[in-house]
């Protein structure tokens, strides 16, 4: 029987949900905000260069995260200045450099995703039945502080023993390392743990290598033959009833 202590959930899509033109407002406003800034600064650039430096910076990060590594939010800023023009930090003073960096992680709240109804619910629920609570978050454009405030203001925060966000460690998912780091800071080993996402393969087999059980938040249309999770739902409110499936009963975790 299975003895879990410890559940790991992601956030982007799992707990909270985005929709893609949620996603354009947000790029949007980075690139005007940028463009604004620069401006002030007294650097000519049109919205094309910057937009082009913004799509290199993502490609640039995106590529690095694929390796299992992350990057903090202060240095993808600078790999963004840089894909603008590579001589641009070394013209722009600290305070141009800070005032962008509010701009890039200010958008979050132009288009913020929104709370799965019952998360709160299906939390409460979790921590009663005796389970530790653990995030396992890759942070992508938007810095780890924001995701902890805006969850903070959700009311969720607290329902959580630690929070490990990409830009924060340097790790990024699917890499095993993000998993044993969160595990580790939780006091679990990785047979005493699940780990709930929504994606394939930077959550179900990112756990997996670690030798976690998985719970994919899915539907069949985009199941994978090579990739399997213990259990899937729909919906992450419908975790409880999994876990009690999956054999943990709460009289044995209380």
């Amino acid at each position: 029987m299975s003895n879990i202590r410890v559940i790991t959930l992601d956030l982007w899509q799992t707990l909270i949900i985005d929709r893609p033109e949620l996603g354009r407002n947000r790029m949007k406003y980075r690139i005007k905000g940028t463009l604004d800034v620069l401006r002030e600064a007294e650097e000519d650039f049109t919205e094309e260069q910057i937009t082009d430096g913004y799509i290199n910076c993502y490609y640039k990060c995106r590529g690095i995260r694929e390796k299992g590594k992350d990057i903090s939010f202060n240095d993808q800023i600078r790999i963004f200045i840089s894909c603008v023009d590579e001589y641009l930090l070394s013209r722009i003073n600290k305070d141009t450099l800070v005032k962008i960096e509010a701009k890039y992680a200010d958008s979050f709240y132009r288009g913020p995703p929104k709370l799965v109804h019952g998360v709160k619910e299906m939390l409460a629920i979790l921590k009663d039945y005796g389970y530790s609570l653990g995030l396992i978050s890759n942070t992508a454009m938007t810095p780890g502080s924001i995701f902890r405030a805006y969850m903070e203001s959700l009311d969720i925060l607290y329902y959580f023993d630690h929070l490990t966000f990409s830009d924060e460690v340097l790790l990024a998912k699917p890499s095993p390392d993000i998993f044993f780091y969160s595990l580790g800071r939780l006091g679990f080993s990785p047979d005493e743990a699940v780990h709930v996402g929504d994606h394939l393969r930077l959550d179900v087999l990112g756990a997996q290598r670690v030798g976690m059980k998985t719970v994919w938040v899915g539907n069949a249309e985009n199941k994978s033959e090579e990739i399997a999770s213990d259990a899937t739902i729909l919906s992450v409110t419908d975790l409880p009833q999994v876990l009690d499936k999956l054999g943990n009963l709460t009289s044995e975790i209380r």
